[in-house]
């Protein structure tokens, strides 16, 4: 639990947040407690999974963003709600963003991970257009896909009026890619399921909606995260 927080105390979600600091209080001011009896304790652990095999990095830090920094477009800007800087979809056209995965992916032995990107969802988010936005996950060297799909711009709308989607709509998609809400209300996790990394394999993620010319808006990114499953 105390490498979840170290690793990624900058990129918390409200509830970790609030939940760590309880403990925190709790511990303090009960130094010969028990910790590992304290409700807290199960509850952060029951929230994070496994603790020591979470990743996190910002979407600030993406290595391509297309015009990010153009305050007519898309820049950075302080969200009250998660008390951080996020990147905030003005209005753009051409959209593009590649983001290294955490190097933590390859210093661990062979196994399965999922993929989670922290976005936010408007309820003014307007993505028009019929040509889908596509997301990839390569390998850094070689440039192998590992993933591969797509996600239908009427997915957007359908997401911030509440309603339910389905993404395994074609052949390039399948369960094991989602979109889950958060208890903050507008934000989301895009969740890429089973994702097979062997000894040395480092990830990127890319989001491309070049194909689609319509002007869209309504969005904003927080991070992007890798969670190991045992």
């Amino acid at each position: 639990m105390k490498g979840f927080f170290e690793e990624n105390q900058s990129l918390l979600l409200p509830r970790e947040r609030q939940l760590y600091e309880h403990f925190l209080s709790v511990i303090t001011q009960n130094p010969d407690v028990t910790y590992r009896k304290l409700p807290v304790y199960h509850a952060i652990l029951n929230l994070i999974t496994d603790s020591e095999d979470v990743r996190r990095v910002s979407i600030i830090t993406s290595h391509m963003f297309s015009y990010l920094g153009d305050t007519d477009h898309v820049f950075v800007k302080h969200n009250e709600e998660l008390g951080r800087d996020v990147v905030f979809l003005k209005e753009i056209s051409w959209l593009m963003f590649c983001t290294n995965l955490p190097k933590f992916c390859a210093e661990v032995y062979p196994a399965s991970y999922q993929i989670r990107l922290h976005l936010q969802i408007r309820e003014d988010v307007v993505w028009k257009g019929d040509k889908p936005m596509v997301v990839r996950l390569l390998k850094c060297r070689s440039h192998e896909l590992v993933r591969h799909n797509f996600i239908h711009p009427s997915v957007w709308r359908d997401v911030s009026q509440g309603k339910l989607v389905d993404l395994s709509y074609n052949n390039y998609n399948d369960k094991n890619l989602k979109i889950v809400p958060t208890e903050t209300p507008t934000w989301y996790f895009l969740v890429i399921d089973n994702v097979s990394v062997v000894e040395g394999d480092e990830l990127y993620f890319t989001i491309d909606d070049r194909q689609n010319v319509f002007w869209k808006s309504g969005k904003s990114w927080d991070f992007l995260e890798i969670i190991r499953i045992k």
